[in-house]
C-alpha cells in the first residue's frame, strides 16, 4: 500500500509541475500571430479597398499634403487632397500656395505586380506676385512590386498639368518619373515614400522655360476598414 500511495503522489506531482509549463507553451502558441497581408495601398498599384476609407499625410518637397481615399469598390478609389506647398508645382521656386484636388485611382492589373491608373484634377492658388490662379493636376500610372507581406514597391510616372488663368496666364506640363515604397506597420497602418523627377516645360504670356521638376515625399498611411 505504502509503494502504491507514494507512485500515486508521485504522479500528481508531475502532473502538477506540468501543467502551468503545458499552458504557457499554449498561450505562447496562441500568441503569435500571422503576418499582416499587403491588401491595400496608399500610393502603390492596389486601392484602399472596397467600403475602406484612407486617410494619409505627407510631407517633403513641394510640400505637405492631406488626402483621403475611399474605396468605391475593390477597383477604384475616390477621394479629396489638400496640400500646403512652398514649392511652384514641384520646381525649385519657391512660392507659397494651396492646392485643392479630387484623387481618383484604377486598379488595371493585380497579382503579385498591381498597376493602376490615377489622376488629381484640382485647383492651384499661389501668391506668385499677386494671385495665380491654375486647373490641372498630375495623371499617370503607377505599378507596384510585392517583394513581402510586408513591404511593396513601385515604380511610376506622372504628368503634372497647370493651366494658369492669372499672373502669368499659360499652360506647364511635363513627365516625371520615379519610385517609391509602402512598408505596413500593422495591418491599418503604412509608412510611404514617393520620389519623381522630370522636365517642366512652361509656355506662359511672360515666355517659354523649362527646367527640372521633382516630388519627393514621406507619409504615414492609415486604412479605417
Amino acid at each position: 500500500m505504502g509503494t502504491t500511495r507514494n507512485g500515486w503522489m508521485a504522479g500528481a506531482l508531475a502532473v502538477a509541475l506540468a501543467w502551468p509549463l503545458a499552458s504557457r507553451a499554449q498561450i505562447a502558441e496562441t500568441s503569435i500571430q500571422p503576418m499582416p497581408e499587403a491588401n491595400w495601398s496608399a500610393t502603390a498599384g492596389r486601392t484602399v479597398g472596397a467600403g475602406s476609407s484612407m486617410l494619409q499625410a505627407e510631407a517633403g518637397w513641394p510640400g505637405i499634403g492631406f488626402t483621403y481615399l475611399k474605396g468605391l469598390d475593390e477597383r477604384s478609389d475616390l477621394g479629396f487632397h489638400v496640400g500646403f506647398n512652398y514649392g511652384f508645382e514641384g520646381t525649385t521656386n519657391r512660392v507659397t500656395g494651396i492646392n485643392l484636388a479630387v484623387p481618383y485611382r484604377r486598379n488595371l492589373v493585380t497579382g503579385d505586380t498591381d498597376v493602376a491608373f490615377q489622376m488629381q484634377p484640382g485647383i492651384s492658388i499661389y501668391d506668385n506676385n499677386g494671385v495665380l490662379f491654375g486647373i490641372g493636376g498630375p495623371v499617370g500610372v503607377v505599378a507596384g512590386f510585392h517583394v513581402s507581406p510586408l513591404l511593396t514597391l513601385d515604380v511610376g510616372v506622372d504628368i503634372p498639368v497647370l493651366l494658369s488663368f492669372s499672373n502669368p496666364t499659360g499652360f506647364m506640363f511635363g513627365p516625371q518619373f520615379g519610385g517609391g515604397a509602402e512598408y505596413l506597420i500593422d495591418r491599418n497602418l503604412a509608412v510611404t515614400a514617393r520620389f519623381r523627377i522630370g522636365p517642366q516645360f512652361g509656355l506662359t504670356s511672360s515666355g517659354t522655360a523649362s527646367q527640372t521638376g521633382f516630388l519627393a515625399l514621406i507619409g504615414l498611411a492609415y486604412n479605417a476598414r
